[in-house]
Parts: C-alpha cells; structure tokens; sequence
C-alpha cells in the first residue's frame, strides 16, 4: 500500500479513477480546487497549493511514497499562473522530506520542437512553435535540474490527451461540451496530425507501477496509449456521435518524433495499456452527456433560487409602498396623523431591514409621491426648485434612506467581516482537523501493518508466546505453525538427530510432507548440508541441488546439533538474504524454547518418570500423548501407540533396553497397564517394529488411547 500525494492540476483526475486507486493506496489531494466530493476512505483533500504553508505541513503528517504533480499544459491545458513557482516549491518540500521519488505529469508538446543550430559555435536550440510548449519545457528543465541537484528521482510522463468517461475538464470534455452546446470545435493540427488519447485508468495503473518501483531512476518517458489515430478519424468518431458537428484546424506545425507503442515504459514498469479511447469515444460521449442533464437542472434550480431570494425584496418594497399611500391618503384628515409621517416610517423601514440602497429607493419613490402632490396644489416645478422650504420633506426623506440604509450596511459589513474572519479561522482549524485525523488514521494503519506484517516485532513476539512450553513435543507442534505462517512456507520438516550425529529422526512436518517425508535421515547422504549446518550457517540450495532441501538450520545444544528444521521449496522471491535472517532468527527461537523444555525435563526428571525406569508416569504420557493428537489431527505427525501385557515398570523398562528410539516414549498409564508411544510409525511402517517386539518375546497389543 503507497501513500501519494496527487497536486497541480488535480482535475484531470476524475471521481472515479481516485477512487479507483484509494483501492488499496491511501490519496492525498491537495489543490486550490481539488474537486473530490465523495466519501472514501482512503482520499483526503486539502484545498492548499505549494505556495501556502500548510502545503508543507502535510509532508509533516503522511509519509508519502511519491508525489504525482500534474502540469497544467498536460492533456492539453494552458497552464497555471505561477505554475513554474508552486512546482519549485513542490519539489524542495519533497527533497526536504527526502522523498525517493517526484513523478511530473507534462505534455507531449514539449517535444514539439526543431532544432536550429547557431552560426557562431554550431550548438543546436530547441525552436518550439509557441509560448505554451517553451513553458511547459521549462518545468520539465526544473524537474531535472532539483533532481541533478538533490538526487531526488524525478519521472517526467510526456502525456497525449487523457479521457475520462466522466471528466468534462479535460481535452476530450471540452469537445464533449462544445458538442453538447451545438458549437464549432477546432483542431490544434491538421486532418493527418496524429493524436493519442491515453485513458485515465492506464495512466493510474501506470502511476502505481511507477510509484512501486524502487530499481529506477530520473527519465522521461512518451506515455503514448498505442491505439494513436490521426485528427481526421476522431472528426469521423465524433461526427458518429454528434452529425452536425463543424470541426475546424488550426494547421500548427506538428514535428514530434511520436513512438508506436510504450516501449521503454513497458520495459522499465511492465506497463501494457489496455484501452482504445477512439472505440470508446461514443460511450465516453453518452456518459457525459447524461451528466450534463443532472448539472443543467441543478444549475437552474440554484437560478431560480438566487433569483426568488432577490426578486423578493423588490416586490415587498413595491407592496409596502403602495400600502403606506393607501394609508396615507385613507388619514390624510384625521388629526392624529398629522404627527405622524407614514411615509417617512416606510423609509425608515425599508432602509433599516434592507440597506442604503433599498432605503434610498424608497426616499426617491416618496419623493416623486410629493412632486406629484405639489403638483395637484399647483406648485410648479420652477417654484418647486427655487424655493428651498419645499426641499425639507425631500432632504429628511432621503436622510432618513441614506442614515438608517448606512447603518444597516455597517452592521452587516462588520457581521460579514466576523463571519469572514470566522470562516478564515475555520478554515484553518478544518485544516489542521483534518491533518490530525488523516494523521491518526495513518497511525492506526501504520500499526495494523506492522503487527501484521511477517517479520515484524508483533509476529516475533506472538512466536515467542507460543513456543513457550514444557514439553518438548509441543515446541515441535507450535514451531512448525510458526514456521508455516511467518515463512509463508509449507514444506517445512523437524528432525531430531542422535547423540552420535548419525541419524535424523522426523517430529513434525507440514501435512504436504507427511506421507512423502523419510521417517529417518541417514546425515551422511546429506553431508554438504549437515557441514554448513553443523557450522552454525544456514544452507542454501544455491545450486538447486536433487534431492536436497532448499533451507536448512540447527539447532545446537552443548555444541551438538539436536535438531534440524528443512524447507524443502521455495518460491523464486524466497530465495534472498532478507528471507534467509527471517529463517535463521525463528529457529534460534525454536532453539531457545526446546532447550528450555528439556532443561524442565532434566530439573523434574524424577518427578516425572517411574522411579528406577525410563517410563514417564501416567500424568506426563497424557500430557504428551494430547500433543501428539494435536499434531496427527493438524496434519503435522502420526503415532502408534501400543500396550504391554507386562504390568511391571521396571520389568518392560529393561526388555526394551536397545529398542526405543530416543523419540519414542514409555510411560505407564492411568489405568496401570506400561504404553510404548512410537512416533511417526503407522500400519505401513510397523512391520520392523512388531517383529523385533515378538523376536525378544513381548507381548503387545495396539490401541487407539490409554485405556482402550
């Protein structure tokens, strides 16, 4: 799982395909417009640029495995103002977290060029048609220089087009659109120019490949999508889609050396492009199309809510208007009023709950209400303005907008400055609320791994934890699990050799082994194996050697090797020097545990074995017999277990004198009668062992439990 940050132009990544590598990577966008507004899990979006502090706060909380910054020439585009700055700035934050890898999403244009040699030294100089390929050119110069300078690996991607089933933002949007709103589209080239769409879904696959890659280094790369087609036969798609469709050419020079087919990429990341945009193109058509009608009727909905929210106060003016001159005219004789101004309370009104310019509205209509008025008592218009007691009623009522408008307007403007401070301090807050949860969430994921991860300080622990036991059958049970599930292996083998280092009898092995495994191991047949084990090393079948197993270690007590823990395959990715230590450290694990179960063994020696015999007492046969069940039902061992008719301990005790192997175990048993457990013996093998018994005259019988 990698941790990206996605910055620049984060538009040209689309709803779904960054949901499509949160999968199994954890996203950060981080943009002035990110775009994302979905729920995932493993995106967080930030809205910050390079320029802002916070930018650089964000390489504090994630540790990031790379950092996709997209141009904004690519797939296209004209760029960004202060684009060459922010990605300056981009790049020392990722040379100051030590970031391995900084990978530039540029465009293909920057390789439109001719090469014009100068007539004083012969030196070539790139001539690139236009201001917008010399700048994108630019960037890509800066990528390298950071890179020379700081050792940072910085891979440019020379991109083509990028389409998107539901990006109405990139090039392939932006034709969709001129289509979908009945307009002309023009062309950069001409007819016979050659065009690429790579699709979004490649260029993430290619991202992650890139992304997980540690064997590379600075390069570019053409990331063409190799289903190129020529400018005329996209025309011919999309007139298939949209038959009234004017295309026109700009006829712009086009000198890129284009290759077929990603080779290098696919060289260097493996990388095979899957999709053919052209084939697809009216599907991508529908899908915008389709997207289009739900943004339409959104778009009007928020219009008709803007405009009702506006109209509103309009029409209350109109309607308090006309009701204050019908209660005007209704007490213009009674007395009451005449200390009372109707119409200046409107104003006053209107300006306080809706501003100056709604107060100043009202003053002008009162005002025209008395022009009119004079008028019908025959005040003319000349004696209207002359004479200057006739202005008092326009004065006050204008006044009166213009004061409580003014302080409607400052109490909101100081409201809206607080909110706007408010929000600025939120912002900052969410910010950095956000960081502290994508920080725990990091922290929590962090963990997970690294308890789960096979090597990790939790397995060793959980394997310590689970080897810690008294008997030595059990060790042997427990370290071929530990074995198995760390190793991710499951054809381990444990031998137990003899004190004469001849012989190496099997205790345990993966259930793969366990009709297939030798019972016993003469370590002479194995003697290159057995010098590099007794030597302390682990082996290693480097040469693939026949027959013989592609790991081995020891395990040593008193300088003697006791026991041997066999792989006997492995995959090609478990042949390195990291899996070898991983070997070598569980069977010193092992080791420690099966020394202590035999030092436990010899302290209470005669606590546990019939006293003048080698026979165990019924406590501790039960004891190893219930492991013994537990390896034969986990597929790891088998046993027979047989009883004598012989009672007497000490009597059986001495007829099996130079028959028991030291794996085998005599014990007496809860119901009195003496049991001999035979270890990895079945009915295939039992013959020898029968026949030994009858040839020394001892009479046996076997049974499936003590008691039977």
């Amino acid at each position: 799982m990698a941790t990206v940050l996605i910055a620049g132009n984060t538009a040209l990544f689309a709803k779904e395909t960054l949901e499509r590598i949160a999968e199994d990577n954890i996203v950060v966008l981080a943009g002035s417009e990110a775009g994302y507004d979905g729920q995932s899990r493993g995106i967080h979006v930030y809205e910050t640029t390079p320029m802002e502090e916070s930018f650089a706060q964000l390489f504090d909380v994630y540790a990031f495995n790379a950092v996709w910054y997209v141009s904004g020439y690519a797939d296209g585009g004209n760029g960004t103002f202060g684009e060459v700055q922010m990605l300056e700035r981009a790049l020392n934050e990722s040379s100051i977290a030590r970031l391995d890898k900084f990978v530039l999403l540029s465009t293909i244009d920057t390789q439109n060029y001719t090469n014009r040699y100068t007539s004083t030294e012969g030196l070539a100089e790139k001539d690139y048609p236009d201001s917008r390929s010399f700048n994108a050119a630019q960037m890509e110069a800066l990528g390298s220089f950071v890179a020379e300078k700081t050792g940072m690996k910085v891979i440019t991607l020379w991109l083509p087009y990028v389409a998107d089933t539901v990006n109405d933002g990139n090039f392939l949007g932006r034709i969709f659109r001129s289509m979908y709103e009945k307009k002309p589209v023009t062309f950069p080239h001409t007819p016979d120019a050659r065009a690429d769409f790579l699709s979004a879904q490649d260029l993430a696959d290619l991202l992650l490949q890139i992304t997980d890659e540690t064997d590379d280094e600075t390069m570019s790369f053409f990331a063409v999508s190799g289903f190129s087609c020529t400018y005329g036969q996209l025309e011919n798609a999309l007139k298939a889609c949209e038959p009234t469709l004017q295309v026109s050419y700009e006829n712009r020079s086009d000198d890129i050396q284009w290759p077929e087919y990603p080779v290098q990429l696919r060289r260097r990341y493996g990388f095979v492009p899957l999709i053919s945009v052209l084939e697809n193109v009216g599907e991508y058509y529908d899908t915008f199309r389709s997207g289009k009608t739900e943004k339409r009727d959104s778009l009007f909905r928020r219009f008709f809510q803007w405009v009702s929210g506006n109209v509103f106060k309009y029409i209350e003016l109109i309607l308090m208007f006309l009701l204050t001159e019908f209660i005007a005219q209704y007490t213009s004789d009674s007395v009451y009023f005449r200390f009372v101004d109707v119409r200046l309370a409107f104003i006053v009104i209107m300006g306080t709950i809706y501003g100056m310019r709604m107060g100043l509205l009202a003053s002008v209509l009162e005002g025209l209400v008395l022009v009119v008025q004079y008028t019908r008592i025959g005040v003319s218009g000349t004696l209207l303005f002359y004479n200057i007691e006739n202005w008092i009623p326009f004065v006050v009522y204008l006044m009166a907008g213009s004061i409580s408008g003014y302080i409607r307007d400052k109490s909101t403007g100081q409201i809206e400055f607080s909110e706007k401070e408010y929000d600025l301090l939120r912002g900052k807050y969410l910010f950095l609320l956000k960081v502290y949860h994508g920080a725990i969430q990091n922290k929590g994921d962090f963990k997970r791994q690294i308890l789960g991860f096979k090597d990790s300080f939790g397995k060793i622990f959980d394997a310590v934890q689970k080897l810690d036991s008294e008997l030595p059958q059990s060790v042997f049970l427990k370290g071929l699990e530990v074995m198995e599930e760390i190793m991710e292996n499951h054809t381990v083998a444990i031998y137990t050799v003899d004190s004469w280092q001849r012989f190496a009898r099997l205790v345990a092995c993966s259930g793969s082994l366990l009709r297939q495994s030798a019972v016993s191991m003469r370590l002479e047949d194995y003697s290159r194996m057995f010098e590099t084990v007794k030597g302390g090393s682990v082996w290693r079948n480097a040469d693939l050697l026949p027959d013989m197993p592609m790991y081995a270690c020891g395990v040593f007590q008193g300088g003697d090797v006791v026991m041997i823990v066999l792989l006997w395959e492995a995959s090609p990715e478990q042949y390195g020097t990291h899996y070898t230590n991983i070997f070598q450290i569980l069977c010193g694990l092992v080791q420690t545990s099966f020394l202590r179960a035999m030092e436990y063994e010899q302290l209470r020696h005669d606590q546990m074995t019939v006293s003048g015999t080698r026979a165990v007492t019924a406590e501790r046969l039960a004891q190893i017999l219930a492991v013994q069940e537990e390896m034969r039902q986990a597929g790891a061992a088998d046993y027979t277990l047989l009883r004598f008719e012989e009672k007497d301990p000490m009597r059986i005790s001495e007829d099996l004198t130079g028959m028991v192997r030291a794996s085998d175990t005599l014990g007496q048993g809860s119901d009195g009668c003496m049991y001999l457990l035979l270890t990895q013996i079945t009915e295939h093998n039992f013959g020898v062992v029968g026949q030994r018994l009858e040839e020394k005259g001892i009479r046996y019988q076997i049974v499936e439990k003590v008691g039977a």
